[in-house]
This record gives C-alpha cells, sequence and structure tokens, in this order.
C-alpha cells in the first residue's frame, strides 16, 4: 500500500507540474490553458511517436 501511496503521489505532482508550466507557457486563463494543453499534448505524443503528427 505505501508503494501505491508513492505512484499516485508521483503522478499528481507530475500531471500539477505539466499544468502549471503549460500555464506559464501560455498565459493564465481559460483559453491559454486549453488551448496550451492540446498543444504540449500533441507535442508530447509527437516526441514519442518518433516526430510524426
Amino acid at each position: 500500500m505505501n508503494f501505491l501511496s508513492k505512484v499516485l503521489w508521483t503522478l499528481a505532482f507530475i500531471t500539477a507540474t505539466f499544468f502549471w508550466m503549460v500555464l506559464f507557457e501560455h498565459g493564465f486563463s481559460v483559453k491559454g490553458l486549453t488551448e496550451g494543453t492540446s498543444e504540449e499534448l500533441h507535442a508530447i505524443a509527437a516526441w514519442f511517436g518518433g516526430g510524426k503528427k
């Protein structure tokens, strides 16, 4: 159970960090958050997919 707790806290930290960086890069607004999240997720998918879009 201790291991599961550490995994969940790590995932929460990574998620919070992702959204915090999206807000800093794309602006502290709902539009910046939604469009920035979409853009960054596409970039991550392209990075893991070998550069394909």
